[in-house]
């Protein structure tokens, strides 16, 4: 066997949904600038689930490297249903060596109170430079003591102290470290299927993505994104598309879900096929869903969207007093999502969140719709500095002439200053 010692970290993987909140957490972020980095420098193999190469079911693999690893990382942010229920194989199979940590606004079940857990500080689309020094720090430390002390670290062993972990023999643990040749992981194909959607390649993009299905067909990243390329792709027409977005989207329930990104999606989705058929029931659908993700978790993105239907609503409707209502209502919304904005502005992390340049232009659009000309020069001054200069502003306003056009139309048809 290999001398190098061995990290197995239990996590999810991309952005997942904390329910409890409402927040959207990218574990990936923390994998990749929390943990990785100090197992790197301590000259120990780091990986997940989704770097493991296998044939068939990952399950066999999965488990062989949760007993066998020398330590494992679980991160329980999210308090997401396979990293507690990992964890507690763990536990169940090794006295010691785990370290649990969860970014520090996840609320713990009972049971979990009776294990320590290292907090860490998530931005929701990244991780701040400041926490990051401070958390692998403190990560290094503990992995340096685990590996001296072999403390119980597990419920299950400290309860129960005649319990024996089970015992592989010296031949059993050889052929688990055996990798089938010839294949590739989840986390191979998932940044390949990444890269292509990043280039706008999103046919390539659908079969890549549909082959990291088959690895975990219940992930609900996957079948999001999978989502998002087919309806951007166009194919064989948009309209099509669409409809094949939203049925790839029906697994994750977009009418029950508090899913803020399913939200988001199934929003944009049937805004365009609204756009597309001039059918009212897709408008409606997208207003409840966009409506939905705002309210759950007053989300910038769901919220500008949210606003931007409602004044178009208010263009449709007949009755003046009903056309009003809805257009109050949006701005009403607008001010609300100036609010927000200014609020995450105003932290003393923003400038290491990843979303500076969305929040900003979800600033801006909300300025442009409130017809706050002063304010709206100022923020765009800030995306063009943001953006080095690549961010127009003829090009934001062509962007939302479809909005101020909506603005005007309802302002004449009701009379209204």
């Amino acid at each position: 066997m290999a001398s190098k010692k061995t990290c197995f970290v239990i996590t999810g993987f991309g952005p997942k949904t904390d329910f409890e909140t409402g927040r959207v957490i990218d574990l990936d972020k923390t994998f990749e600038h929390l943990i990785k980095p100090v197992f790197d420098e301590l000259k120990i193999s780091c990986f997940r689930a989704k770097e493991i190469k296998h044939s068939g079911t990952i399950d066999v693999p999965m488990y062989e490297w949760i007993y066998k690893a020398d330590i494992v990382v679980a991160d329980v942010s999210t308090l997401n249903a396979n990293a507690l229920y990992e964890l507690g194989v763990r536990h169940a199979l090794r006295p010691n060596t785990t370290i649990v940590i969860s970014e520090d606004q996840t609320k713990y079940p009972f049971d979990l109170n009776h294990t320590v857990i290292f907090k860490y500080e998530h931005l929701g689309k990244d991780i701040g430079v400041t926490e990051s020094l401070r958390f692998k720090k403190e990560l290094k430390s503990l992995v340096q003591a685990v590996i001296k002390k072999q403390k119980n670290d597990s419920p299950v062993y400290t309860y129960l102290p005649k319990l024996k972990p089970p015992v592989f023999t010296d031949e059993e643990l050889e052929l688990i470290t055996e990798k089938p040749k010839n294949q590739v992981s989840l986390s191979e194909l998932i940044s390949d299927a990444e890269n292509a959607k990043n280039n706008n390649e999103f046919g390539v993009a659908i079969l890549l993505y549909k082959a990291c299905l088959t690895f975990e067909p219940q992930n609900v990243f996957l079948r999001q994104r999978l989502a998002l390329v087919t309806y951007k792709n166009g194919k064989p027409n948009p309209k099509k598309a669409l409809l094949d977005a939203e049925n790839i989207l029906e697994a994750l329930n977009p009418e029950e879900t508090t899913d803020i990104e399913t939200l988001g999606l199934s929003g944009a989705i049937n805004k365009r096929l609204f756009e597309e058929t001039n059918d009212k029931t897709y408008l409606e659908k997208s207003i409840r869903f966009y409506s939905k993700g705002y309210h759950i978790a007053q989300d910038y993105y769901n919220g500008i969207n949210y606003a931007y239907l409602l004044t178009l609503k208010s263009t449709l409707v007949d009755d003046r007093y009903e056309a009003i209502s809805f257009f109050v209502q949006s701005q009403r919304i607008r001010e609300q999502i100036v609010s927000i904005c200014l609020s995450h502005i105003k932290q003393k992390t923003f400038k290491e969140r990843g979303d500076k340049e969305w929040i900003y232009q979800s600033l801006a659009q909300a300025y442009l719709g409130l017809d706050k000309q002063t304010e709206l020069k100022n923020i765009i001054d800030k995306i063009n500095k943001l953006s080095k200069g690549q961010f127009d502003i003829d090009t934001f306003k062509e962007h939302n002439k479809k909005l101020i056009d909506y603005i005007d139309s309802f302002k004449k048809k009701n009379n209204y200053r």
